[in-house]
């Protein structure tokens, strides 16, 4: 027990000391993200609406000690990234006018919790409801409208570009569990047959990006999906081969996962052979959350909760529908650190801090600075 707590600790010194730290050498000026729920940073909670529950305590307990939006206990993926860029923590971004456009000068987040790559009315002729005003067409105006305040001219913005990084996702992952819990009938069809119109549209938005003037991006794949409480607890099966033994993940919802991570490194490499001056990467997602899963006590986790809530009201995966995390009748577990997922559908802060450190490592991540910025040393933590 000691020497997995002694892991955990050492791990989130490393981390905490990296960002508390003085920044590398200057790389990118400007970092702009879209996605869902596992990037946003912020909600807008419509006027007299019932507030999200990513808005309410727990959430934020362990890093900001208050709700900020983000549907975690602590810092996302991409907060870690900026922190290790030596950028601020991004503030949310959602479309409203922009009278000083100063606080954005080093970028923005776009992304929406329960966000869609398709669009509403697209998804709602397949008989899948989704939320309004989200969908990755959305994000990109905003981010277009929001570029307009930031430059004077298409010149200066392209000049401005130069320097911005663009993490494009995580998204796509809402578009599968939407059609697979609402047109059930249809069969896997009604996922997979989603998977090429989700890809190609992420490359399109990359393109249209690129035409703007961007150079430098990172695009994340998919989370092992098969491994969430929402998942297992939405998806269950009396038939024990739908089980991975090692994980005891749900194989064939991985398996969407995986698939449209291949379908995306091979679209990214498309807009690469299309752009050869361009600086595009993919972010592994996938690798490091399944290998926590795998090996909790590698990562100071415990093997007996890797696939339950920290936050949550009970049940086998510690998820109910009727009593969602931020909601009345759930709870937090009394040490986020110890496990892998935080709620229903989002890692905790720990585990986002190991996902973040592997991508950081990985060659992708220095590669995506041209040269800029040198990737950290075999070993060297976030």
């Amino acid at each position: 027990m000691a020497i997995r707590q002694m892991i955990a600790f050492l791990l989130l010194s490393l981390l905490a000391t990296t960002a508390s730290s003085a920044p590398p050498p200057p790389c990118y000026t400007s970092l702009f993200t879209f996605g869902d729920s596992a990037t946003a940073t912020g909600i807008y909670n419509t006027p007299g609406a019932e507030p999200h529950r990513c808005s309410q305590p727990p959430y934020g307990e362990t890093y900001f000690h208050k709700p900020t939006g983000r549907c975690t206990d602590g810092r996302t993926i991409v907060d870690f990234l900026a922190q290790h860029l030596g950028l601020p923590l991004l503030p949310p971004y959602h479309g409203e006018p922009v009278a000083d456009a100063a606080p954005f000068r080093q970028g923005a987040n776009f992304a929406v919790v329960s966000a869609t790559v398709m669009d509403f009315e697209f998804l709602k002729g397949r008989g899948i409801t989704s939320c309004q005003n989200c969908s990755l067409s959305v994000q990109l105006a905003r981010f277009k409208t929001l570029l307009g305040s930031l430059c004077k001219s298409p010149a200066e913005c392209r000049e401005y570009l130069k320097s911005t990084l663009i993490v494009l996702g995580e998204i796509g992952g809402v578009d599968y569990m939407r059609a697979a819990l609402q047109i059930r009938d249809s069969g896997p069809e009604a996922v997979e047959g989603l998977m090429p119109l989700v890809v190609g549209k992420i490359g399109s938005a990359m393109e249209e990006i690129i035409q703007l003037g961007a150079v430098n991006f990172l695009v994340p794949g998919d989370f092992p999906k098969g491994c969430f409480p929402a998942y297992l607890t939405d998806f269950p099966s009396n038939d024990k081969s739908a089980y991975d033994p090692l994980t005891g993940c749900l194989i064939y919802h991985n398996g969407v996962s995986s698939s449209h991570n291949a379908m995306l490194r091979d679209e990214i490499q498309r807009v690469q052979n299309l752009h050869p001056d361009v600086s595009i990467h993919y972010a592994d997602y996938y690798g490091p959350t399944i290998r926590m899963v795998q090996d909790p006590v590698k990562y100071g986790m415990d093997k007996a909760t890797v696939n339950k809530a920290c936050c949550g009201a009970g049940g086998p995966y510690n998820f109910v529908v009727s009593a969602k995390c931020g909601k009345p009748g759930a709870v937090s577990c009394p040490d986020p650190k110890r496990y892998v997922m935080w709620d229903d559908h989002h890692c905790t802060e720990a585990a986002n801090a190991v996902i973040a450190t592997e991508v950081v490592r990985g060659p992708s991540f220095g590669l995506a600075c041209r040269g800029k910025q040198p990737a950290p040393a075999p070993g060297k933590e976030l």
